[in-house]
């Protein structure tokens, strides 16, 4: 409490936010802080007790290592787009092609097969944005927030697709810093996010005409059929003819999100239909006895982290809504609420989740989630958990915060296991997992164990470099494994080994 009175005491408030001074302007001060704090316990006869935080050091030197050597100066166009892919020692493009993280696909990556990693996915480095405006009321130094500002400001005005206003971004696409161009260029270039933008609000402030036309691109070019719903996650970032449809619930969560953060700045309900026509699509696909809603058109299976995923975004979109529309995204998230909360995940046993089941029977047909094994298509534990934790902090329900604190009990005495190609991504959401437990039980030990966890990913993955690297088994810098994820845990352990509050870190629940 101590050591939080006297940070307030130097705070700078402005437009009612605090602002602390960067790490090294804190150093001499913080000692102020503990010896008061020393003083006070030493009177009342208990011992100080203020952890170290070097946390919040490493996520600085990747910050201004990033704005100094990491952005786009190539090409023609020297755009400023953040890099998502390094070297981690010349601080320069990848001139040859790594190999990649284990559970990666190879389109995914930020490169032309088999070329070298040239590319700038703001959905891949989107917390890593995120981190940025933190630091930037951390450290009262505005570099950080222009910086993040900049990169959206330059990408929805020159990345869309002149024929659809797609973006070139997401789960197969990225900007090609060499070429300024797109990639891929023909056809085949298939527009698809890789996790929920969350960052309207300011691209709507930022670059309000861009905001919109993207968020009507989505209705009119990814769904296929705007009578029946029927969603179209191969939409191309070019126009050509229909492609494949498949609706995972986890993409429509990602729309529905978009079109209500697009309605709350345009009023425009055009975005009101949009919602409306994918919210029917799933109400309708429910299983009369057991309630379950398929993962892919005609695939009779019920995917635990998919619905989980689309009413996190439901319940976020019901807040921006008219209430009519409201009650109907509410009724589907408490439906899938009750669901997920009454498995029996048995973490103590499994140490995961239940990820699959049978739509028409309602029997798990998976094994449990992993707690360290992260690929393409698979939610670890820690992922999940942090689905969870959106969901019990903004339902308050009691089902939520105890599989919050059972996710994170997996952990307490679980480390990857030697041979596991860990992610960065995974260590962040642990971490966060550790820390929700934390936040809600008030138990140290969930505390020391984020704690201890952060102290070995930056031994893992910072090593002595300012950049991390993109697994354990990896030496470069790639952010499609979650480096940002990792940054923005950090940021939080900082937080709350200091016991700040007067500066807060955004919930790391956007991986899903």
């Amino acid at each position: 409490m101590w050591i939080e009175l006297a940070i307030r005491r130097w705070t700078k408030t402005g437009t009612g936010a605090a602002i602390l001074p960067r790490p090294s302007r804190i150093a001499d001060r913080m000692k102020t802080a503990v010896c008061l704090t020393a003083i006070v316990y030493s009177t009342s006869g208990h011992a100080a007790d203020v952890p170290d935080s070097p946390f919040i050091n490493s996520v600085y030197r990747y910050a201004d290592t990033m704005l100094q050597k990491g952005r786009d100066v190539f090409g023609p166009q020297k755009t400023g787009l953040f890099l998502s892919a390094l070297d981690r020692h010349s601080l320069l493009p990848l001139t040859v092609r790594p190999a990649p993280p284990a559970g990666i696909r190879r389109g995914d990556r930020v490169g032309p097969p088999w070329d070298a990693l040239v590319g700038a996915n703001p959905q891949h480095d989107q917390n890593f944005l995120r981190v940025l405006y933190v630091l930037s009321g951390t450290s009262g130094e505005s570099k950080y927030k222009d910086a993040a500002d900049a990169e959206l400001k330059w990408f929805l005005s020159n990345a869309a697709s002149p024929e659809t206003n797609l973006l070139a971004w997401g789960e197969h696409m990225y900007w090609n810093t060499q070429t300024d161009r797109p990639n891929p260029t023909d056809a085949s270039a298939v527009h698809e996010f890789s996790r929920p933008w969350v960052l309207w609000d300011r691209c709507f402030e930022l670059e309000p005409e861009a905001s919109e036309k993207f968020a009507l691109a989505l209705w009119e070019h990814q769904i296929d059929n705007h009578k029946n719903g029927g969603f179209d996650r191969h939409a191309a970032y070019w126009k050509h003819g229909p492609r494949d449809s498949m609706d995972f619930p986890r993409h429509a969560g990602f729309y529905i999100r978009t079109w209500a953060d697009a309605y709350s700045h345009t009023d425009n309900t055009v975005f009101l239909q949009a919602i409306e026509t994918l919210l029917s699509r799933y109400e309708s696909k429910r299983h009369p006895q057991t309630g379950l809603i398929e993962h892919r058109r005609g695939n009779p299976i019920y995917s635990s982290a998919q619905m989980l995923s689309l009413s996190i975004d439901c319940a976020a979109a019901a807040r921006r809504v008219p209430e009519s529309l409201a009650v109907r995204l509410t009724t589907l998230v408490d439906r899938e609420d009750e669901i997920f909360c009454s498995w029996n995940h048995n973490l103590s046993e499994t140490g995961g989740f239940v990820i699959q089941a049978e739509k028409a029977t309602g029997k798990p047909s998976e094994p449990h989630s992993s707690c360290w094994d992260a690929h393409y298509g698979a939610a670890t534990t820690a992922m999940l958990g942090m689905m969870c934790v959106s969901r019990y902090e903004n339902s308050g329900k009691i089902g939520y915060r105890d599989l919050v604190t059972a996710a994170a009990d997996a952990y307490l005495e679980s480390d990857p296991p030697e041979g596991t190609d860990v992610w960065p991504m995974t260590f962040g959401h642990v971490i966060s997992v550790e820390l929700a437990a934390w936040r809600s039980t008030t138990q140290r030990r969930y505390l020391d164990r984020a704690r201890e966890l952060a102290y070995m990913a930056l031994d893992v993955f910072f090593q002595d470099r300012a950049l991390p690297r993109a697994s354990m088994k990896t030496g470069h810098y790639e952010t499609i494994t979650g480096a940002d994820t990792l940054a923005l845990a950090l940021v939080e352990v900082h937080l709350a080994s200091l016991h700040i509050t007067a500066v807060t870190a955004p919930d790391n629940t956007i991986d899903r």
